[in-house]
């Protein structure tokens, strides 16, 4: 399990950086439709099973 901050991009110039020609089947209007946005994921920390046992990490 990963923990994390989610932060929603509307800034043209992050949209332009990850847009693919084929994204138009999920966005008509192309790069610059008002429903399309980037979702930045940054991980904080974690938690992970191992021998019977859980254990947390933080992620630096």
């Amino acid at each position: 399990m990963i923990k994390e901050k989610m932060e929603i991009l509307t800034d043209q110039e992050t949209k332009n950086m990850i847009w693919k020609k084929r994204d138009t089947i999920f966005y008509k209007k192309g790069v610059t439709d008002p429903d399309y946005c980037v979702l930045k994921f940054t991980a904080t920390s974690g938690r992970y099973y191992c021998d019977l046992k859980t254990e947390n990490f933080d992620i630096k």
